[in-house]
């Protein structure tokens, strides 16, 4: 997705586990998408001008980064007794790898005393019944730690200068001076007052700049009151949003495709109705409770791993149709399309837009969930989008 600016270029991408939203340069000119894969610097990329083909210098001005969470245990797995699954404490003791993380101070809304995580999330997150084994739901792993490091090492190839010592010395190319010490006010990182969010964003600065990771601690804003969120979809304070939600969550099981039904029909008669969910809900459970135990390595029933892709690829177009309020089956789509997807998630990309307008050399991290994710992409890009429709939930 690409909009022209006067003074710049705003394009979008999918990075890993990331979603670039908005990546500023100080050319007018077209940037491919953003691919970093690994922890050595990558090139620069090639941009060209439209109208003769040269290859043209960039120059970063700003980056917009949002993300998913890492890899959690759970919201509920309700086959992990017949599956002999064990969700365990120590799936989420993240104790041992946060000691070599970068340190971060928590800033809620108007308040100007920096928390620790710890302090904050005491109690846990999430729902308070334990899953089969005593585990916490809804809990970022050890693995989702790992994952959040990596995304921050990729980061780094991207948009660090391993060469600049200062933020006046940074190449066009790239948009961060080396070490942290001088690149601490250019990083500015945002989450959604949830445990798996929070440490996600600690993972992903701490791989952002590793060297030297507990000196200096990083600042992590909260993003609003709990009953203020804008950051992820979430209908609590809006009956309109509430009526659309439940609007394409019935519409999208009545009117499954063929590919969505056998999908469904194959893991109930495999499981022989112990993978049970509401029907409303099912294609999302099932996605869920394969995709975590995948992450963490518990069982997998042999017929659910036999219809995985099939299972990314339903229950993704199931839960875009949700998101647009079951836009593609009601007597107007379009009009539907764009109110459902406003009310999810407009306060965030007038946010991020805002900021677009405001070029300051900065990278802008947020930190949150698939429902943040996943409108962010149907509000940018064509809803029809066959990238888009396969894209994982």
């Amino acid at each position: 997705a690409m909009r022209r600016r006067q003074r710049g270029v705003v394009t979008a991408a999918v990075v890993g586990a990331s979603f670039v939203i908005a990546q500023r340069t100080a050319s007018s000119l077209a940037a491919p998408p953003i691919t970093g894969t690994g922890k050595r610097a990558l090139p620069p990329p090639v941009v060209r001008d439209r109208h003769t083909g040269k290859r043209a210098e960039l120059s970063l001005i700003q980056v917009q980064v949002a993300f998913r969470h890492g890899a959690r245990t759970p919201m509920e797995d309700a086959a992990a007794m017949s599956d002999d699954v064990r969700w365990l404490p120590s799936d989420t003791d993240k104790a041992e790898l946060l000691s070599g993380c970068r340190r971060i101070h928590l800033f809620p809304p108007g308040c100007g005393d920096g928390l620790e995580p710890a302090d904050v999330f005491k109690a846990g997150s999430g729902s308070a019944v334990p899953l089969h084994g005593g585990g916490a739901p809804g809990q970022l792993t050890r693995t989702g730690l790992k994952q959040a490091v990596a995304l921050g090492s990729d980061l780094r190839a991207r948009y660090v200068d391993t060469d600049a010592d200062s933020a006046s010395a940074v190449r066009g190319s790239r948009l961060l001076p080396s070490e942290w010490s001088a690149a601490r006010r250019l990083v500015v990182a945002r989450s959604t007052l949830v445990e798996r969010t929070v440490y996600t964003a600690q993972g992903v600065l701490s791989g952002l700049y590793p060297d030297s990771a507990a000196d200096e601690c990083a600042a992590v804003e909260l993003n609003g009151a709990p009953h203020d969120e804008w950051m992820v979809l979430t209908d609590v304070n809006c009956a309109r949003l509430q009526q659309l939600f439940e609007q394409g969550l019935s519409l999208a099981a009545a009117n499954r495709d063929a590919a969505q039904q056998q999908v469904v029909e194959h893991i109930d008669t495999g499981s022989r109705g112990t993978w049970r969910a509401h029907v409303v809900w099912q294609l999302i459970a099932f996605r869920d409770w394969y995709s975590c135990r995948v992450a963490c390595r518990k069982p997998v029933p042999e017929h659910v791993a036999q219809v995985a892709v099939s299972l990314d690829t339903a229950a993704a177009r199931n839960m875009h149709t949700v998101f647009e309020g079951g836009a593609e089956f009601t007597p107007h789509p379009a009009e539907t399309r764009r109110e459902a997807v406003r009310l999810a998630i407009g306060r965030m990309l007038r946010f991020l837009v805002e900021r677009l307008e405001r070029p300051d050399q900065t990278l802008h991290l947020y930190s949150g969930h698939d429902w943040t994710v996943t409108p962010l992409l149907l509000a940018v890009c064509r809803h029809d989008e066959p990238a888009l429709r396969s894209r994982r939930p």
